[in-house]
């Protein structure tokens, strides 16, 4: 095979192998490579506060929509449905062995929320505000950054204060000879995004919830 094909057809084939992908065509035209593109985080989790231990049992908690930074005119709506593409994550994954929607609600400070909290039996509150939201639909660059915060509820103490951003772009199209590339995104960039910022987020918390120690990447494989 000239060198010169070889390059293109190893990197059509590297793709195929590391991508989600779906090919289209037939005989008579050349095939397309459509390529679903993934949430791009710079980073993981900034922890800003984290409890030094781990409670006696799991504690429940309720989330709270995330509060806008920026302006929109369906800001409530729209603060709502990317909150509980974050909670339906925290439920799946179980986080808490109970987590609350405090839908119709607004958060504004842990004060308000322990005011309408009272006698719930919940243990936790979460709130927080969606710092920076950058809407590029199925054809330009979608972009969320957010910050999370948990208080106790019967005291107001902060507990966690945490951070994350996440990105999902429209990548150039690539003609490799024997196939087109197309990049392919969800329908729903902002929710694709808010579940993999929760996924991340909800790992941390959910270790010092039940107990689990801390990962140690450095740590030695044990014996077999």
């Amino acid at each position: 095979m000239p060198s010169r094909l070889a390059a293109p057809i190893l990197a059509v084939l590297a793709t195929l192998v590391l991508c989600a992908c779906a090919v289209e065509g037939d005989i008579a035209n050349t095939p397309t490579l459509y390529v679903d593109e993934v949430v791009n985080r710079a980073w993981l989790p900034e922890i800003y506060i984290e409890p030094e231990t781990a409670p006696m049992q799991p504690l429940t908690a309720v989330l709270f929509p995330l509060r806008l930074r920026q302006q929109f005119s369906n800001g409530t709506q729209l603060s709502e449905e990317l909150t509980r593409a974050f909670w339906n994550v925290w439920l799946r994954d179980r986080v808490f062995p109970g987590l609350a929607f405090a839908q119709g609600e607004t958060w504004r400070g842990p004060d308000k929320a322990m005011s309408l909290t009272t006698g719930s039996g919940t243990d936790l509150i979460i709130g927080g505000e969606i710092t920076h939201i950058m809407f590029g639909g199925t054809s330009g660059t979608t972009e969320i950054s957010l910050r999370l915060e948990i208080y106790d509820a019967a005291t107001g103490n902060l507990l966690w204060s945490m951070a994350h951003a996440g990105q999902m772009r429209n990548a150039l199209n690539g003609d490799f000879i024997v196939l087109t590339k197309k990049s392919r995104l969800p329908s729903s960039p902002a929710g694709a995004i808010m579940v993999a910022l929760a996924e991340d987020m909800a790992k941390p918390v959910k270790r010092w919830n039940f107990g689990q120690p801390e990962e140690d990447e450095n740590a030695p494989s044990p014996l077999k």
